[in-house]
């Protein structure tokens, strides 16, 4: 049976020392920094870095900053969808503990986790599949998800209230399955990636008619004129008239 874990955790500010029996433990930065101490040498783990902690190895560790990390619990013989069959490679990665140093692409992949997994903790799975590919040097499998047909249905019902079960019906799957898939290959839940798209017709039909904001909004799904303002500027930075008034004058030179 799986152990697996991935959640967000604050470390205290007093050091405290323990192993792990059972399981290997990546910590990866986020905010602030986590001290460590094992195998007699100190590390840091910050927003560029992940520290790998073996089973059974103990180690020590503080946040003189209130630290936050993602954490992931898994055992190294733990398979993952999406990940190669051959396991060799994932389990010299978690039987050693060691620092390592993450690229600019796997730090933001981390925070975009990290955002996931407070609103979504049931993709934890998917979420370590895409941690440890992306540590491997493996690409993740993807592919599975009909995006054309899953697109094609999205935009023909903007204006009402599309469910996950919808879409899971488009893609001939269970709704679990959708959205292991959209974690996996998108980074995202189904539901996100239906308020994306709305957005980005929203912003689309301002950009190059002049209909009514409320008009818009209803097309794309809003009950209200306000809603639809404050989505569309949490999305683009911007109001809907900021960004009509934005294309308007790029038109004009």
């Amino acid at each position: 049976m799986s152990n697996l874990q991935l959640n967000t955790h604050y470390y205290p500010t007093a050091a405290a020392s323990h192993a792990h029996a059972e399981h290997s433990q990546l910590v990866f930065g986020l905010h602030g920094s986590l001290e460590l101490e094992f195998a007699g040498h100190g590390a840091q783990v910050d927003c560029a870095a992940v520290a790998i902690i073996a089973p059974g190895d103990n180690h020590t560790f503080l946040s003189r900053d209130n630290g936050r990390c993602l954490v992931l619990d898994i055992t190294p013989q733990q398979q993952l969808e999406g990940l190669s069959a051959d396991m060799s490679q994932q389990q010299r990665l978690l039987e050693h503990t060691a620092l390592r140093t993450l690229s600019p692409q796997q730090s933001s992949l981390v925070r975009s986790l990290a955002g996931l997994m407070e609103t979504q903790p049931g993709l934890s799975m998917a979420g370590a599949s895409l941690l440890l590919a992306s540590l491997l040097q493996q690409p993740a499998l993807t592919g599975r998800l009909p995006l054309a047909a899953l697109d094609d249905y999205i935009d023909l019902h903007l204006a009402h209230p599309i469910e996950a079960g919808d879409l899971a019906c488009i893609a001939h799957c269970s709704a679990s399955r959708l959205r292991h898939w959209f974690a996996l290959e998108l980074g995202c839940s189904p539901l996100e990636y239906v308020r994306r798209r709305r957005l980005q017709r929203a912003r689309q039909l301002l950009e190059c008619g002049h209909e009514p904001v409320a008009i818009i909004a209803e097309r794309c799904g809003y009950a209200s004129q306000s809603a639809f303002a404050q989505a569309f500027k949490r999305h683009w930075g911007m109001s809907p008239q900021g960004a009509r008034h934005q294309a308007g004058r790029r038109n004009a030179r």
